[in-house]
């Protein structure tokens, strides 16, 4: 994990917190990459995914923002299911 000092359960709180009041899953199934869903309310069938996004490229806060910035522009891109890889 490339942020000094921040546990994985803490990286995905600050990212589900950025998100609100969408709803955030986050999984890091290989210890390398993440893959995020973010859906507006329970139903991820019409939200959004991100997969691929490497831990080493989360290097600041600045990085986690730029992050949750993408996601919302995916979102608003396409309102319906979405998928794409970082």
């Amino acid at each position: 994990m490339s942020l000094i000092g921040v546990s994985m359960l803490e990286m995905r709180q600050m990212i589900e917190h950025a998100c609100l009041p969408d709803r955030c899953e986050i999984s890091c199934a290989d210890g390398n990459n993440l893959t995020i869903r973010l859906a507006q309310g329970q139903n991820f069938e019409r939200g959004v995914s991100l997969s691929g996004v490497p831990l080493h490229s989360l290097n600041s806060c600045r990085d986690l923002v730029n992050l949750v910035g993408q996601l919302h522009a995916l979102r608003c891109n396409n309102p319906a299911r979405a998928k794409a890889i970082a």
